[in-house]
């Protein structure tokens, strides 16, 4: 029964993946160059977000890597997740019979848990946070639209995911990007990381990188259009400090421009906060059905929400 439960999300996730290629009689020697009819074909059948899933920036997918995010606490639930399963195999063997029934059910729970929150992990890592960026690029673009000369920042940027989202969206304008790249936030977190993704997706001339921090971000007053974060801000462990990351992010921000803010802690109290800045609009995605299972799941430690602002 664990394994049933543990190997369905990746059972489903291959059904997916490859169901196109059944009907298309992909060849081994197709499997670099493939045909338009076939992402003509699978991109009418999945529409995330209502965005082509083959779109321009989703073309990417498969060919950067934007990274594991938070390593230690993913491989930690699939370690309880792999011990509740090996208690509940083994438990026969060293407990009484009284007590076994309570016992596999623990360890079935841990097993499920654990495993099922390391395979959503993954996900959000590898496609969940992908779809995200097109819909905050999206929400940009419904609130200021995208003439292509813009000047973007990204707090946090690790591997690039957002810096590349809007740089694809410039042609004369730049996208820069800062970050203190630690390892424990998001795998193989450094500043090559987003320079050689931003190379892949054919954007490099128009990204740069800074190191810097959120509390002190290293650029003028008011020198950017837009300003996007994506599951950052929670990382600054003070709630001061926080606060201060913000206020570093409101003064950096043009008049008439656009913060775009994901994060899964605290977007009520940066809601809150930025309420008191007579910015022209504010709008708050509560995360849906997702984020209340998951704020459940964990204890309200993993709630992804987003706002928009414009300034």
């Amino acid at each position: 029964m664990i394994l049933i439960i543990c190997g369905a999300p990746i059972a489903i996730w291959r059904r997916v993946r490859f169901s196109g290629a059944k009907h298309l009689k992909i060849t081994r020697r197709m499997h670099c160059v493939v045909s338009v009819q076939f992402y003509a074909a699978f991109a009418r059948r999945q529409k995330p977000f209502g965005t082509d899933i083959f779109s321009e920036s989703a073309m990417t997918y498969t060919k950067i890597n934007y990274g594991l995010d938070a390593p230690p606490i993913c491989y930690g639930m699939f370690a309880i997740g792999f011990f509740g399963l090996i208690v509940a195999i083994l438990s026969p063997l060293f407990v009484s019979d009284l007590l076994l029934l309570g016992v596999e059910a623990i360890a079935c729970l841990m097993a499920a848990y654990g495993v099922g929150m390391g395979i959503y992990m993954v996900w959000s890592s590898r496609i969940g946070k992908l779809r995200t960026c097109e819909t905050l690029m999206n929400e940009i673009g419904r609130i200021r639209p995208w003439k292509g000369d813009e000047i973007v920042l990204d707090v946090g940027c690790g591997r690039g995911l957002l810096l590349i989202g809007a740089a694809k969206r410039l042609t004369s304008g730049k996208a820069y990007g800062i970050d203190l790249w630690k390892g424990e936030d998001q795998a193989d977190n450094s500043p090559e990381a987003p320079l050689e993704n931003a190379k892949r997706a054919g954007v490099a001339d128009r990204v740069e990188i800074k190191t810097g921090d959120a509390r002190q971000i290293p650029f003028a007053p008011e020198a950017f259009d837009v300003v996007v974060s994506h599951w950052v801000i929670h990382n600054i462990e003070e709630e001061n400090d926080r606060s201060i990351a913000l206020q570093e992010i409101w003064r950096v921000l043009k008049p008439d421009g656009v913060l775009a803010l994901a994060d899964i802690s605290f977007v009520k109290a940066y809601l809150d906060q930025i309420k008191g800045w007579n910015s022209k609009s504010i709008s708050f995605y509560d995360g849906g059905n997702e984020a209340k299972l998951m704020g459940f799941l964990s204890g309200g430690t993993f709630r992804p929400q987003y706002l928009i602002v414009k300034k």
